[in-house]
């Protein structure tokens, strides 16, 4: 595939050797003039630019080959050099290049220290484009007068900064997009500011800005922690109401998780509703009292602003910042950081503690590339805490082999239990509109109207959202003929929160949906209908449970009912309700249930 586009930054360079009594380095340079200065200044006195100028990406995997190639030995020989440039190009499926051996143009002057330090602190913990920087300096109201990419060069030849190219090699020669980790959707396209037809650009993280072979991203791993929060008064969140027993036993466990260090990664297993949120401030105020970093990184811009408000209420003296699409201030510092997934991919080696929210949600559960970021962000010795209520099969595995610390939250904080659903089996059970309403189906909304409950309808299709509320307004057409009793939403509705603002004030009480509402929403006095629940394509085991989920939250209805109607009891339907009789199981030998206490 071939697309044409205007890039703003192009890097073109050339490899090249220095050596002297201090041995032999192999190095990249879009302006040599600057290493020779720099190479001067460390006791090397000779100097040769092996390549012509090249993008990024091949320049830097020809440097990585001799590096690992070439022995440290004082003077090169030239014939295995060039031997060793051919083999490279090779593996990049390249011809032989030109190989002339030329000297390097005069030293230039070094950047100024305080450009130096200025830049190196704004890319501190961060991982970005050229232009990126420009931002964060302006948006830090500074600015340099050295070119910023000669700055960037001179950190990376001191080693205080790395220049990666977007999209670079394996050490195979397959290409890859080192924003995003991606090794597929490498589109060949023709590149404006380096002349080449065959550059590469990541199609996968394109909204993220353009990855290329000639684009450079510069990273530099955070140093400084944010020491000064060790001294604040109020570490300990100051939280609305008072934890439950569960909850306060996954709080205290997940604190010593920070405080102990001696796990790196650990998942909070929670019960849909039980309050992980609040479950997270231990681990939280203990890395702040420690004066560590803190990224509470989730799938969904939505959750982004609401966990700020709640956080900054948590913790009014501290600095709380969210970033998500259309957020301002993307580049400044704060003893907490919020983020979406996508986010996360400007951050490189700056959190002591990443917490990963809702891990199996989409994007994230089909996305390895928010995993890359996210691992990425958190330092080399950094934890990170997963949570959720249905971990991915691969963490699971994990956690049943006891390769990772698992916490349990298996009880909401009003301590009834979680309500297990009733599988309903119709062996007839027709398309919508296909005669009348199921029995069943009838049973669930007259129970639910009996109790003044709300009764949300999932089903597995868009489609169907429509055809099913035709279908009940047909077949139910004396029920609260006053108003209009069901709607649908999808996500592309155009008025969906509109809909679901309606449905949790009461002002109709059916709600057919997709998954949409499958996650993120707490709706009193509800009951949830699955309805064919057999549809596995769109109805897994995890989905289930979240949706069984939305089921008596409140402390005012805690007995909402869960119905699976189906022709049959799929493997999830038996799988989902299992794992929630598991979950109460767990809950009542642990004391944290109220049933008999009344």
């Amino acid at each position: 595939m071939l697309l044409s586009y205007a890039p703003r930054f192009c890097w073109r360079g050339f490899v090249y050797l220095v050596w002297g009594d201090r041995g032999l380095k192999v190095g990249l340079s879009h302006k040599p003039g600057l290493d020779h200065a720099f190479w001067l200044r460390k006791g090397y006195r000779h100097f040769a630019l092996l390549t012509p100028p090249l993008p990024l990406g091949t320049a830097f995997f020809l440097q990585e080959y001799l590096r690992r190639h070439l022995s440290g030995s004082a003077g090169p020989s030239f014939t295995v050099v060039r031997n060793l440039l051919n083999k490279a190009r090779a593996r990049l499926g390249l011809p032989p290049g030109p190989f002339t051996v030329t000297p390097f143009p005069e030293a230039l002057p070094a950047p100024p220290p305080l450009e130096l330090a200025l830049v190196r602190k704004i890319l501190s913990g961060r991982i970005l484009w050229l232009e990126e920087i420009e931002e964060a300096l302006a948006e830090s109201k500074m600015g340099v007068t050295t070119p910023l990419e000669d700055i960037l060069h001179w950190l990376y030849l001191a080693g205080q900064a790395e220049v990666i190219p977007g999209v670079g090699y394996g050490d195979d020669g397959e290409p890859r997009c080192r924003r995003c980790g991606q090794t597929t959707r490498l589109l060949t396209v023709a590149c404006a500011a380096c002349g080449s037809s065959d550059c590469l650009i990541c199609e996968k993280c394109l909204t993220m800005g353009q990855s290329r072979r000639c684009r450079p991203l510069y990273a530099r791993p955070a140093e400084e922690r944010r020491l000064e929060v060790k001294a604040l008064r109020q570490v300990e969140p100051r939280l609305k109401y008072e934890l439950s027993p569960a909850q306060r036993d996954a709080y205290q466990e997940a604190a010593e998780f920070v405080l102990k260090g001696r796990d790196k990664e650990c998942l909070l297993w929670a019960a849909c509703g039980a309050g992980k949120t609040e479950v997270a401030c231990g681990p939280i105020a203990a890395a702040l009292g420690l004066g560590k970093t803190v990224l509470y990184a989730c799938p969904r811009r939505e959750v982004v602003r609401e966990l700020q408000v709640r956080l900054r209420s948590f913790w009014p003296e501290l600095e709380v910042l969210a970033l998500y699409g259309g957020s301002t201030g993307k580049y400044g510092r704060a003893d907490i950081t919020l983020a979406t997934t996508h986010q996360a991919l400007r951050f490189y080696r700056r959190f002591d503690l990443v917490i990963l929210d809702e891990v199996d949600a989409f994007p994230l559960s089909e996305d390895p590339m928010l995993y890359y970021a996210v691992e990425r962000a958190r330092r080399e010795d950094g934890q990170i805490l997963f949570m959720t209520a249905t971990p991915p099969p691969a963490l699971v595995a994990r956690a049943k082999g006891r390769r990772i610390k698992v916490i349990y939250l298996p009880a909401r904080h009003h301590g009834r239990p979680l309500p297990e659903p009733e599988v309903l089996r119709d062996p007839f059970l027709a398309p919508p509109g296909a005669g009348p309403l199921p029995r069943l189906l009838i049973a669930c909304l007259e129970q639910t109207m009996a109790e003044r409950a709300r009764l949300l309808i999932f089903v597995p299709a868009v489609r169907l959202v429509d055809e099913v509320v035709t279908w009940l307004l047909r077949e139910r057409s004396g029920e609260e003929t006053c108003r209009v009793w069901v709607r649908g939403v999808t996500a592309s509705h155009p008025q969906r929160d509109e809909v679901i603002d309606a449905f949790r004030r009461g002002d109709f009480p059916v709600l057919v949906a997709t998954t949409v509402m499958e996650r993120g929403i707490t709706i009193p006095r509800l009951n949830v209908l699955v309805l064919y629940a057999d549809e596995e394509r769109v109805f897994t085991e995890n989905a289930l449970i979240q949706m069984a989920g939305r089921a008596g939250r409140a402390a005012s209805y805690p007995k909402g009912r869960v119905w699976f109607l189906a022709r049959r009891v799929s493997p999830a339907m038996a799988a989902a309700r299992y794992r929630i009789r598991e979950f109460n199981s767990m809950a009542r030998r642990r004391g944290y249930l109220v049933e008999g206490k009344e």
